[in-house]
């Protein structure tokens, strides 16, 4: 008797259905028009070339509730199992955008090696157009826009993650909303039903109380931290949803101690290390209590795994839309592979001991 395809749950409707792609109507994407179109696949009988083109396919999920427009999934995002939904959440120009595109930036220069991973991309089409307007241009030293709400979130990046020598993969879609929709209790955070792990962005400008800053931070910390900790109470207090807080822009923060420490630090070793990790989460807690910004450390009271880094998307600072030095991302990885050590992409003692 053959086994039940396992369900996979929809990061745009939320609802859950077996992933089963034999039979099911296949579509692309146009990449002139943006619109889906029906493929036949019947004559494509050689496996390589099959394969080759589901890469780009797509199904029509089903949305059992019927409660949202129409919505494709990519063809591989159900292929390797459960696909993990990972969530940047923020105030409105915290560098949410920012980060986001640094990381796929580095991903994208090899530089995920270190630790043994190698990513590609789930989605062919919504990555180049991730890299077109987002990656590249943060490159070339141009600010990014900040994110507009939408009223269907959609993930804006998803990669598949592989260990070196593992057969198969670890889907990951990253979600990036608008920070006037994260404050908000309604449709448009939906996906937090769905969400494995939460990455929290402190913009130091906005929470630290440090001379030559011209914002006086609220002493409740972000809005948006506590809204969506809030939306994920069930009935114990402590979250098993894994939380990372970044404070980004820590460039501004480059000659005071330790965030000059841990800008020049970097792990070439190739290994994970989870007292490293777990220093470095101490010496940001400290720094931002110290600084006043405690209420920014709400997740590391909430959930039960947390760590804490100080990370730069761009190495220095603004003037006019416009990066006049070489944007050189700093420790812009470290959040996302301790993310994928809790979420069990990146497995082992030291995978375990992160965030405990």
């Amino acid at each position: 008797m053959s086994e039940k395809p396992a369900p996979i749950r929809c990061p745009v409707c939320l609802d859950s259905f077996p992933w089963n792609t034999d039979g099911a109507d296949l579509y692309e994407l146009d990449s002139e028009t943006l619109q889906y179109r029906l493929i036949n696949m019947a004559n494509l009988r050689d496996p390589h070339k099959r394969d080759y083109r589901l890469r780009s396919a797509f199904i029509r999920c089903p949305n059992p509730s019927q409660d949202t427009g129409t919505h494709y999934l990519p063809v591989l995002y159900g292929r390797y199992g459960r696909p993990l939904v990972i969530g940047f959440v923020g105030a409105s120009r915290t560098g949410k955008t920012h980060l986001l595109a640094a990381m796929i930036g580095e991903i994208e220069a090899g530089n995920l090696q270190r630790y043994g991973l190698s990513a590609v991309p789930l989605d062919q089409i919504r990555h180049r157009e991730f890299l077109r307007d987002k990656v590249h241009p943060l490159y070339g030293g141009e600010q990014l826009a900040f994110t507009a709400p939408s009223p269907l979130p959609e993930f804006v990046e998803a990669m598949v993650f592989s260990r070196t020598g593992e057969t198969g993969g670890h889907p990951v879609a990253f979600f990036d909303l608008s920070g006037d929709q994260l404050v908000q209790v309604g449709r448009s955070e939906r996906f937090l039903a769905a969400a494995d792990a939460l990455i929290f962005v402190v913009d130091p400008e906005k929470s630290l109380r440090l001379p030559g800053f011209a914002t006086k931070p609220s002493d409740l910390g972000d809005l948006t931290f506590g809204n969506v900790l809030d939306q994920l109470f069930r009935r114990d207090a402590i979250l098993d949803i894994p939380a990372v807080i970044v404070v980004s822009k820590s460039d501004i923060l480059r000659f005071m101690h330790p965030v000059d420490r841990w800008l020049a630090q970097t792990n070439p070793g190739g290994a994970l290390d989870a007292e490293l990790l777990r220093m470095e989460s101490r010496d940001v807690y400290a720094f931002l209590h110290q600084h006043g910004a405690q209420g920014w450390l709400l997740p590391t009271a909430r959930c039960r795994r947390c760590t804490l880094h100080f990370a730069s998307a761009t190495g220095g600072r603004q003037t006019n839309g416009r990066y006049l030095r070489q944007v050189r991302p700093q420790r812009v990885l470290e959040p996302l592979v301790a993310v994928l050590a809790m979420t069990g992409v990146i497995t082992g003692p030291e995978a375990e001991a992160v965030g405990r």
